[in-house]
């Protein structure tokens, strides 16, 4: 619900528990598949949308975006 318009989809590729993770956490890696039919996207709006979708999921899922 929180992610915009232009992400048609959400894919997981990788789980990784091991070396450098805090036992108990899961680092996640996900793509994001952004798409607008009707223009090429701007990096502002692809900025846009990925901070969307981080700040909602360290806001409801606790997630913390790895350096």
């Amino acid at each position: 619900a929180a992610a915009p318009e232009i992400l048609k989809d959400i894919r997981l590729f990788d789980v990784y528990t091991g070396q450098n993770i805090v036992p108990g956490v899961k680092s996640l890696a996900l793509g994001l598949i952004l798409q607008a039919s009707s223009h090429t996207l701007t990096d502002q709006e692809v900025d846009a949308a990925m901070q969307r979708v981080i700040t909602t999921l360290e806001r409801e899922l606790g997630a913390q975006l790895r350096d």
